[in-house]
């Protein structure tokens, strides 16, 4: 949960510039490239496209190799009572991400989830 009004959240958020700022863990650069995004990850760089629907609070996060080659991850942006903001994350292990790998990002997204309460806070 995040102190703060659901559209100030879902701004900062769908704003693709702003996730050096809270996946600290995944990003460590955001730069943009012949007109698409592109993130130095602790995996190596990799395209990176944000799809946004304001209306129903989703940003789908899609990363990868190249442009057809992207795995998504899913952030749902939900309005609660007295001002505040649930931020809910869907990601997935595929078949390619080895047992170590996963656990090591589902340790991260603690930190991320943090980074996120942090800048509202």
């Amino acid at each position: 949960m995040v102190s703060a009004s659901r559209d100030n959240v879902f701004e900062f958020l769908s704003n693709i510039e702003n996730i050096p700022k809270w996946a600290t863990k995944f990003v460590k650069k955001l730069s943009l490239v012949d007109d698409k995004y592109k993130a130095l990850t602790p995996v190596g760089e990799v395209f990176i496209r944000l799809d946004v629907d304001q209306k129903a609070g989703l940003i789908d996060i899609h990363a990868g190799p190249t442009e057809k080659d992207m795995t998504p991850a899913y952030m749902r942006i939900i309005s609660l009572p007295g001002n505040s903001t649930a931020v809910m994350f869907t990601f997935f292990q595929y078949d390619s991400t080895p047992d170590a790998i996963w656990e090591i990002f589902c340790e991260w997204i603690k930190v991320e989830v943090e980074n996120i309460k942090r800048h509202f806070s």
